[in-house]
């Protein structure tokens, strides 16, 4: 488990590193203060009662003494004597609400049989050794005096144990130091809440004014934000629709005859003028429709757009800083709570004392930002809150901006589709074409398709990190990591790229040399051993890195030993992704120590009957392999078990552990019972058969266990129907959060941005959940719906990328609340790249390197496939030479 300090540094936003609550300091307060409680108590047990019941009776002698003197000095406004210090005349604002420490004693002279005296501390309020962290503007020690101090205080440590010093006075001391310590840690608790508060809420009327000014300066400013999308009208189109308007009312029929006519029945030349206007006025219109109305139009409509996307930016602005404001105020309310937690747990004569007096769980600063996501939802995303969420959280700076590795990453990604795709086209084509035996029949397939396994799950992985971390998902605070060793998607990339070239080379090579297409430099054996060796690397190294995985390997292993964390149940979950993987392992395993791997695909064919004889083995195909199906999900039962143990809650955690149940009930049915004996016997049965064909008590046997084949095969497809439904159900309903018809039948405060990925994951997870329940069938059951062996490698990718997605809204589910109960606090902060230094940073490609790299492989390629022509020729060349009269080439 990570300390929380720990993620507090991670979660820290630079500009407000000052204002958060110094975790540190009070841990290291308590720990002195138990310290001293440690030494006093020591002290006490060596005493006699009634020496201790006299020293008690003089503390509060003192104490009674030293408060009459305060009450005094205070009424009378005299003079402090010597050894007492005065209150302050005017005490900091604030500090009225809290109990002044008890500052006023004499300095004790404490006497040994040696008759050495040792000055005691007059003020728990000065900076000696014993209280070494007091305000900050006290000044430091200097580093003679702190040396001399702590050797004072070890010389009457060492004379107490030797019986030198006078008890008496070390438990009067100890006390006293006890005391002071124990008022110096709740001293500096309270000045730790009342900063925090003092920083929250003048953050929180920061932003309030901010988003109030916003809304004023919208409204005082007449745009209307609502009709974005409709065409501005300025003045040049209202004149231009005036006047149109103003020429349809004199084109209208009756018009014509208010003009004045003369005796001769009119007048032509008004007539003439009146048409030449009209036309005029139409060519003035059709210019303004042309020109002028559209240059202002494109105008207005910039400077629409210049407005809208000013606001856009303002209000994504504060939306930002109230989104760092609630992390800000969730991650000190759990400082503080852990603090007292663990004050509590160290003093129980003490506990509760803190309770209640707590920084802001971040409510206020919720608040705003749902105004915020409100506002913003109705200007620009037609009420679509989640749509404005989106927008709203910016998804830069999170270790997903790309430099030269980008150029790195995709040069060696286009490398990796060649060789997949040159390896798919021999596969594949070979088999087609020339009825050859794919890399799929060779002797070492399941080495091959072990590594791809792990291999996926890597590259799902940094899937799983990218959604996570776009999304603002805080799967470093969930699963407890130590933020100063986590990868950013792109390192997993990186990495699994990196392990996919070595993956293909060796599966590309092996083929190709043990199917005779090249020389055999290198024995074709070589390559399946070598990519364990590596894959064994890659899984161990670098150990820095590696450790806590293995630790939580460890751990869950150990169920129910081990108290399950979110990590370690979300581990249990994957392992049971991993079935099919792990049965390639424990074929791995026995491949490389029975020495398979040193004989070549030749040999294993001359020796058929001894080559992975182990396989056929009843250890092996009736104990290891149920074995390897069936510890998974006896691991997360275990896990449900214990956790039902730990809070005493049946649901959900009998009704998980139920669902696991049935889960092993699919395999069990699929090793065990007598439809697998069934199976493994059907050669000799029917031999038998054909030798007594007459036989009719043996017909009726085979007819009565067809019968029980068939009753079998019913039971055991409903059991597999219901496990299926039952698993889904629990993804839905428990896991993710979903199906509540109040919302949609999915959740509330959904993360991703559109509803239709939950609907379309949802559909998926009922159709992939069935091909999970498959892979816990063991190979050769009999089953009528088990898969064929050639489908293990799509079968195991579809599951993984089932375990992905299925990782998207499982971590959402538990981000918007504590649905198992794992956290001491319910709310979590957003994950953002807060600026500090991780390990991630350490790992810098330069430009230069990245084009080195580039031009290094690009020139072995070349090279080799100038290699390859050469010899192409050269070999065509000699077989003309050798046959003349062929005219085929």
């Amino acid at each position: 488990m990570v300390e929380f300090g720990l993620k507090l540094e991670d979660n820290k936003v630079d500009q407000w590193a000052d204002q958060y609550i110094d975790y540190e300091k009070l841990k290291a307060i308590l720990k002195r203060a138990k310290a001293a409680v440690e030494y006093r108590d020591d002290i006490t047990n060596r005493m006699p009662p009634g020496a201790v019941a006299e020293v008690v009776q003089e503390r509060n002698d003192r104490r009674a003494t030293s408060s009459s003197l305060g009450n005094k000095i205070a009424t009378q406004g005299e003079v402090t004597p010597k050894g007492l210090v005065a209150p302050a005349e005017n005490p900091p604002p604030g500090d009225e609400q809290y109990e002044p420490l008890k500052m006023g004693r004499q300095p004790l002279e404490v006497t040994t049989d040696r008759q050495s005296t040792h000055s005691l501390p007059a003020t728990a309020g000065e900076a000696t050794d014993t209280t070494p962290l007091l305000m900050h503007e006290s000044r430091p020690l200097k580093r003679g005096n702190s040396w001399s101090s702590n050797f004072g205080e070890n010389v009457k440590k060492v004379a107490s144990y030797l019986g030198l010093a006078d008890d008496r006075a070390l438990l009067l001391h100890a006390y006293d130091d006890a005391d002071d310590k124990l008022n110096l840690f709740k001293q500096t608790y309270e000045m730790e809440v009342r900063k925090v508060k003092d920083f929250y809420q003048q953050k929180t009327n920061e932003i309030s004014q901010r988003m109030e000014v916003l809304v004023e300066s919208v409204d005082t400013s007449g745009l209307d934000i609502n009709k974005r999308h409709q065409q501005p009208a300025g003045g040049i189109v209202d004149a231009m629709t005036q006047k149109f308007e103003g020429l349809l009312q004199g084109l209208r029929p009756g018009r014509r005859e208010s003009v004045p006519h003369d005796a001769a029945g009119g007048h032509p030349s008004l007539d003439v003028k009146h048409s030449e206007s009209l036309d005029d006025d139409y060519d003035d219109i059709e210019r303004i429709l042309r020109g002028e109305a559209s240059a202002e139009k494109r105008r207005e409509k910039e400077e629409l757009a210049r407005k809208l996307d000013s606001i856009k930016r303002a209000i994504t602005d504060i939306y930002r800083t109230a989104k760092l404001l609630h992390n800000y105020s969730i991650m000190n309310y759990t400082g503080f709570v852990k603090i007292a937690k663990k004050f509590d747990k160290t003093f129980p004569d003490h506990k509760g004392i803190f309770k209640g007096n707590n920084c802001d769980d971040g409510k206020q600063a919720e608040v705003l930002a749902a105004k915020l996501e409100d506002i913003y939802s109705r200007w620009f995303c037609d009420g679509d809150a989640r749509e404005a969420q989106a927008q709203m959280l910016p998804k830069r700076n999170d270790g997903l901006l790309m430099d030269w590795t980008q150029l790195r990453l995709g040069y060696r990604l286009g490398m990796c589709s060649i060789l997949a795709m040159w390896v798919a086209w021999d596969c594949v084509w070979g088999q087609v074409s020339k009825g050859e035996v794919s890399i799929g029949g060779r002797s070492a397939f399941p080495v091959f398709r072990a590594c791809f396994g792990l291999l996926t799950w890597h590259w799902f992985w940094g899937v799983a990190v990218y959604v996570w971390t776009r999304y603002r998902i805080n799967y470093i605070y969930l699963f407890e990591f130590d933020p100063r060793i986590v990868d950013t998607p792109l390192d997993i990339f990186n990495d699994a790229v990196d392990e996919t070239l070595v993956f293909l080379i060796c599966m590309l090579m092996y083929y190709k040399s043990d199917a005779g297409d090249m020389p055999l430099w290198i024995p074709p054996r070589i390559y399946p051993f070598g990519l364990i060796l590596y894959t064994v690397k890659c899984l161990i190294f670098p150990w820095k890195q590696r450790r806590p995985m293995w630790s939580a390997i460890r751990q869950v292993i150990l169920a129910p030993f081990v108290s399950p964390t979110f990590f370690l149940t979300y581990v249990g979950d994957v392992f049971t992704s991993m079935i099919k993987v792990f049965q390639d392992i424990l074929w791995t395993v026995c491949f490389v120590i029975y020495g398979d791997f040193l004989l070549t695909e030749s040999e294993h064919e001359s020796s058929h009957h001894h080559v992975h004889s182990w396989s056929q083995a009843f250890w092996y195909k009736n104990v290891a392999i149920p074995l390897v199906c069936l510890m998974p999900l006896w691991i997360r039962f275990n896990q449900c078990l214990r956790r039902y143990f730990d809070t005493g809650q049946r649901m959900p955690n009998l009704a998980n552990a139920f669902k696991y149940a049935m889960s092993q009930s699919v395999t069990l049915f699929g090793a065990f019972h007598p439809l697998y004996l069934m199976h493994n016997n059907r050669d000799q049965r029917t031999v038998s058969l054909s030798d007594d064909d007459d036989d009719s008590d043996e017909v009726g046997s085979i007819v009565i266990g067809g019968y029980r084949s068939n009753i079998f095969q019913i039971f055991w497809m409903g059991l597999f129907v219901a496990s299926s439904l039952y698993s889904f159900c629990w993804d839905v309903y428990m896991d993710w959060g979903l199906g509540r018809r109040e919302y949609g039948f999915l959740g509330p405060r959904l993360m991703f941005p559109k509803r239709s990925q939950y609907y379309t994951v949802i559909c998926a997870d009922l159709v992939l959940r069935f091909m999970w329940v498959l892979t816990l069938i063991p190979p050769q059951s009999g089953a009528k719906f088990e898969l064929p062996a050639y489908l293990s490698a799509i079968s195991m990718t579809v599951e993984l990328f089932r375990r992905t997605i299925w990782s998207f809204f499982r971590l959402e589910h538990e981000h918007r609340q504590n649905t198992s109960g794992f956290r001491r606090v319910n709310v979590v902060p957003l994950h953002f790249n807060t600026g500090h230094k991780h390990k991630y940073h350490e790992r810098h490609w330069v430009g230069w390197k990245v084009l080195v790299e580039i031009v290094a492989v690009t020139s072995v390629v070349v090279a080799i496939s100038a290699v390859s022509v050469i010899v192409a020729q050269r070999a065509t060349h000699n077989y003309q030479m050798a046959d003349p009269n062929n005219d085929d080439l």
